[in-house]
């Protein structure tokens, strides 16, 4: 029996018992998505993906980046519509809420600014003769849930954290993002906008002021993301790191500059993420976590994770989008 847990209701979906592939972040790369399912045996009908044994699983930030935003959103959401796969919110679907849907007084929740502001612009052109679309495809994902609860597994963009999620899915009683709720999700350090933001992108940890690092593009970085599911005390910088792409200290965290968060338990069901954009070694950091992110949107592979019910979760299970000089594992 398929029970799965959308904002903490059971939803029957079929009598008949199912495989899961969780899919990490297309970002918008339709061409790689297409390839990957057919890669997987998922055949077309109707303009609908679908296997007979298995659904499909997204772990969001399908969309923005890449060059077809708008086709991606129509093969996820059809899926999704047609009960062949499932897909939740990640932080890139958040921008493109916030960015296109108006506050009472006509203005965007957030507008995008700088490289976030380019890939806006982006997607609007790619309905520059579908703007009803547009605003049609923007209510589909307020309409997603914020994570995913199949009982042995579960879902999550970047944190799992039953108290940001319960506090989420008490402001969504219809399943649905309000412009109420979005207002209150956009208000600075509000409990909502914190359990919003730390779902869809992980527990940051910021850097000393007079430390400075910079990334693999030269940029400055004033913070961080770790490791939620190990607790950071008595670790050094580096050991609590995880996704980033520069180097950090061997020293030992300060008090001070802990943050509190939920730990997530060892014993507690898997958890599968995006967002990290990890290559294929750091995949499955714990026994109860793996990232099916492995950096499309830079230079890597679309990659899913095939799960048949195991434990321990096995490297074998990952399937990667077939391209020149890529590899199956």
């Amino acid at each position: 029996m398929d029970k799965t847990k959308q904002h903490g209701t059971a939803s029957k979906r079929s009598a008949r018992r199912y495989h899961y592939d969780i899919i990490g972040d297309v970002h918008g790369h339709a061409n790689e998505l297409v390839a990957l399912l057919k890669q997987m045996d998922y055949r077309e009908i109707n303009g609908v993906y679908l296997h007979d044994e298995r659904k499909a699983v997204f772990v969001g930030d399908f969309t923005c980046r890449g060059p077809e935003t708008r086709r991606t959103i129509d093969i996820v959401r059809k899926m999704v519509e047609n009960e062949t796969g499932y897909a939740i919110l990640g932080n890139h679907e958040m921008n493109a809420i916030a960015h296109f849907t108006k506050n009472k007084e006509g203005k965007p929740f957030k507008t995008a600014t700088g490289s976030n502001k380019k890939v806006m612009d982006r997607i609007k052109a790619e309905y520059i003769y579908e703007k009803e679309q547009l605003k049609t495809d923007i209510k589909w994902l307020r309409q997603l849930p914020f994570s995913l609860d199949f009982g042995s597994f579960r879902v999550v963009h970047a944190y799992w954290s039953d108290d940001h999620l319960n506090l989420l899915r008490e402001n969504m009683p219809k399943g649905k993002l309000t412009k109420k709720v979005l207002t209150r999700m956009h208000t600075p350090d509000t409990r909502l906008a914190i359990a919003m933001r730390q779902t869809t992108r992980g527990i940051e940890l910021n850097l000393p002021h007079d430390l400075v690092i910079k990334d693999h593009r030269n940029i400055r970085r004033t913070n961080y993301r770790i490791k939620w599911w190990t607790s950071p005390q008595n670790k050094t910088f580096e050991q609590v790191s995880y996704g980033n792409k520069f180097s950090l200290p061997q020293y030992t965290i300060p008090k001070e500059l802990l943050p509190v968060f939920d730990v997530y338990p060892e014993k507690a069901p898997v958890v599968f993420v995006g967002h990290y954009c990890v290559d294929q070694k750091q995949m499955i950091p714990a026994p109860n976590i793996c990232c099916v992110d492995n950096c499309l949107a830079n230079g890597g592979q679309l990659a899913a994770y095939r799960w048949n019910g195991e434990l321990p979760l096995k490297s074998t299970n990952f399937v990667f989008q077939r391209k020149m000089g890529s590899f199956e594992f």
